[in-house]
């Protein structure tokens, strides 16, 4: 992966920081620098092996929802017993291709994701991966390099980059299956396919055996037919684990403790700036469930969002830098990162990039440019826009138990409609300052009264760790519907 040599890289780093060295200092430092790599040379770089699913092969279902179909049985008792669980095409199985949804990549693991070991020792049987844009970056599933995903719930896309998650649910191919969700890629298929998606709190659920797309924004989580699984597959995979330090130290949320919460006296806060920014059929599908929450219990009351709408651009800018200086760096986040790998850093670093899709090498070179351009500084300034808008949300949600709000702004778009960036931040409008701010999110279908039926997604927010207050009230919705 590194081919200088000491000396040149000596050099370079001198330069990067602005020094001038004299031979002496040189000569020294190229020394030590021998040294300490002969030391940390006798290093092993290992990962530990998993047992291999079996019987992989290629599938070709009617929505195109699987890349592979496996065979991986879990343990005979559990909370997760006796259910068929996919997960997405950038979660570690061992044995299985793992491609990301490119071309590009040709990658075998021989280790699970820490999630798949959890679904596994719950009970679930693993049955396969999922077909996903490439590299997690687009909403629609029209960038995977093995063809688009197609919705078994509507004329329109499936949603992404968790597509083939989405749909394989939707379909009833498996009883839930896992995305990964980095601007809202679990509750956007979730909303478009008609089904119920998770996004837990931040860091609560390990990514280690997971390929990141942004470090700071990314969360693993389920979609499923109805609320009740999401929240029992989502509280077997989160917890603390030690491959993924930035989880160590964070609570374990619990949220099968609201399957059975009664939602009376809690205050629910609807989003006047998603609202206004919805589709008129999708606001009022959402005003209906709200008038159905105050029905069950609940206080229904404005809430407004100071920088919402400037959110969505935000995620974006975040998530191009985190994603460009990945891939420079073959997958390797220095510091408190989401767990290391060395042979998914060989699969990055000798990955064949005139094979990536025109979506992802747009990505990659804009982003790296305009980090080169401004040093950096549009980084800053997002993470800093970022912080005060988590402060709003901290603000709202000690006057309200929970934020509702359209998932989507829209129903599912037809194929090809979300072409323009403008178009694809919409996308991601109301999902995208949630990754931001860390909060849990759930998504769950609710009727429409359009002729053609197409789902609308209708998200609840609560505050960290406080997954199981969105239960209730998903559930409370179901029960109305």
């Amino acid at each position: 992966m590194v081919e200088n040599t000491i000396p040149e890289a000596i050099e370079a780093a001198a330069t990067t920081y602005g020094l001038t060295l004299s031979e002496a200092e040189r000569e020294g430092y190229t020394a030590e620098a021998e040294a300490t790599a002969a030391l940390l040379g006798d290093l092993e770089p290992t990962t530990t092996r998993s047992d291999p699913a079996a019987n992989v092969g290629e599938d070709d279902d009617e929505y195109n929802a699987f890349l592979y179909r496996c065979e991986l049985p879990g343990a005979e008792s559990g909370p997760l017993a006796g259910t068929e669980i996919a997960v997405k095409d950038n979660i570690a199985v061992a044995g299985v291709p793992m491609t990301c949804g490119s071309d590009a990549l040709a990658f075998e693991p021989e280790y699970h994701a820490a999630v798949t070991e959890r679904l596994l020792d719950a009970g679930a049987d693993l049955v396969g991966t999922t077909n996903m844009d490439e590299f997690a970056y687009f909403t629609t599933s029209e960038t995977c390099a093995h063809g688009p995903v197609e919705n078994p719930s509507a004329e329109g896309v499936p949603g992404g980059s968790s597509s083939g998650s989405g749909a394989a649910v939707a379909a009833g191919l498996v009883d839930a299956a896992l995305g990964t969700d980095t601007g809202g890629s679990v509750r956007i298929p979730a909303s478009f396919c008609g089904v119920v998606g998770f996004k837990p709190t931040f860091r609560t659920v390990p990514r280690f055996g997971f390929a990141d797309l942004a470090t700071s924004l990314d969360h693993i989580g389920p979609l499923a037919p109805d609320v009740e699984t999401a929240a029992t597959v989502l509280e077997a995979i989160n917890g603390p684990d030690r491959r993924d330090p930035s989880t160590v130290g964070t609570r374990e949320p619990t949220p099968t403790d609201g399957l059975d919460r009664d939602i009376d006296g809690l205050t629910v806060g609807l989003v006047t700036e998603a609202q206004d920014g919805a589709d008129d059929d999708v606001a009022a599908a959402v005003e209906r469930a709200a008038d159905r929450l105050a029905a069950a219990g609940a206080t229904v009351e404005p809430a407004s969002l100071p920088g919402f709408e400037t959110q969505s651009l935000v995620n974006a800018a975040v998530t191009a830098t985190e994603f460009t200086t990945l891939v420079a760096q073959a997958g390797q986040d220095y510091g408190v990162g989401t767990g290391y790998s060395e042979p998914w850093r060989e699969a990055v670093a000798s990955m064949d990039a005139d094979e990536l899709g025109e979506n992802v090498r747009a990505r990659l070179v804009l982003g790296r440019a305009l980090t080169a351009v401004d040093d950096g500084e549009g980084y800053v300034a997002a993470q800093n826009v970022r912080r005060e808008f988590e402060g709003v949300i901290d603000d709202r949600l000690t006057d309200c138990d929970a934020l509702l709000l359209p998932t989507t702004p829209m129903s599912a778009p037809d194929y090809g409609e979300i072409s323009e960036d403008a178009d694809l931040l919409r996308t991601i409008a109301n999902t995208g300052p949630f990754n931001l701010t860390g909060h849990p999110a759930l998504s769950v279908p609710v009727a429409t009264e359009r002729g053609d039926g197409d789902p609308v997604g209708c998200q609840l927010v609560t505050d960290w760790y406080d997954e199981a207050t969105a239960v209730a009230l998903g559930r409370s919705l179901e029960a109305a519907e």
